[in-house]
């Protein structure tokens, strides 16, 4: 007996070990390296970047540490596309189009000028097949991506000088992003291409007469309203915002079932928390801006501009669609969807009010 007591006291202890030295190469930490197009300290954008390494870290019980580094530490705000493709970033959180030089397809991803609201623009990506046209885009750029944010509709534009008409908008310098910008190229516009970080210092030094940044609450974080005349409504533009993490696919496609999981459930979770944060943030950033008695003057673009705007938009969305195959692919995807939402949308939901 005391035989039999000694050998299961042995296999008992070498099972241990083996159990033992399996969870610790289980648990061996990998380091990420992710790049922040934004700021940390950008409300909303920016504060979740930290909060998703974080929580990554936790999901995975701390088999992967995610550093995340500010803007311009790794590569410049906009420009991490190319280094997360060929790994020399693990992972990088920002906006879609900014990978637009190597695929013009992922601008549509970010917002679409006269598009849907953030239910609308989610459904088509989840059940409209949306997420499946970004996964094969993402692949073909040897990455792996997940929409992690989804913001309130931007600010239309924070103008120098007042606009009536689609003629007053001709030669002015206005920094807009993507499609949008696309759309004010199309009525005149000169569009220069400065990180919105940057807007603030462009629009004090005069080097633009006016543009967009981001919504009312990041905007007024940043300061814009110091430096012009009048702020413009609604975000025609972007009525929502997404921004996604993208992931080196060899990276990707090394990490444990686990760990994989972390990610898409954090980035879900940075979903919903962002729409909600930034919904909640809007009122009070209104409320600071109408408080400033007119200074910016606070004004709404007119019915007709609106329809200058969407002429000129769907003139742009045919001309990207001959030019790239893509884009066509991913544009009558969200076209079909949007043609099939519609009498939902008239029938099961209220209108705003008009007076």
């Amino acid at each position: 007996m005391a035989l039999l007591n000694g050998f299961t006291l042995r296999a008992m202890v070498s099972a241990v070990a083996i159990v033992a030295a399996g969870a610790a190469a289980a648990q061996e930490t990998r380091k990420l390296r992710m790049h922040s197009a934004f700021p940390t300290q950008t409300p909303v954008i920016g504060e979740i970047t930290p909060w998703i390494a974080e929580r990554i870290e936790k999901l995975t019980g701390g088999s992967l540490e995610v550093d995340v580094f500010e803007p311009g530490a790794l590569v410049p705000s906009t420009d991490y596309f190319d280094a997360v493709s060929q790994g020399a970033v693990d992972m990088a959180f920002g906006t879609p189009g900014y990978g637009a030089g190597l695929e013009p397809a992922m601008t549509i991803f970010t917002a679409v000028p006269f598009g849907p609201q953030a239910t609308e623009f989610m459904a088509w990506m989840r059940y409209g097949g949306g997420n499946e046209l970004h996964d094969e885009l993402l692949a073909n750029l040897n990455l792996k991506g997940f929409v992690c944010t989804l913001g309130a509709p931007e600010t239309s534009g924070w103008m120098k000088r007042e606009i009536n008409s689609a003629e007053d908008l001709s030669g002015m310098k206005l920094r807009y992003f993507g499609l949008g910008g696309r759309v004010l190229d199309k009525l005149g516009a000169s569009i220069q291409l400065i990180a919105g970080s940057e807007v603030y210092a462009a629009l004090e030094r005069g080097v633009i007469d006016g543009g967009e940044y981001a919504s009312p609450s990041v905007d007024l974080n940043a300061g814009l309203e110091q430096v012009v005349d009048y702020v413009y409504f609604p975000g025609w533009h972007q009525q929502v915002s997404i921004d996604t993490l993208i992931i080196n696919l060899d990276t990707w496609n090394a990490l444990s079932e686990q760990q994989q999981l972390a990610i898409e459930t954090t980035c879900g979770e940075a979903t919903l928390r962002t729409l909600a944060q930034g919904a909640a943030d809007q009122p009070a950033a209104i409320q600071a801006l109408m408080e400033k008695d007119g200074d910016p003057e606070v004004r709404q673009w007119s019915d007709d501009l609106l329809a200058a705007l969407e002429s000129a938009w769907d003139e742009v969305a045919a001309e990207e669609s001959e030019k790239h195959e893509s884009f066509a692919r991913v544009m009558a995807s969200y076209n079909s969807f949007r043609d099939g939402y519609a009498d939902w949308q008239n029938l099961g939901y209220l209108k705003p009010a008009t007076d």
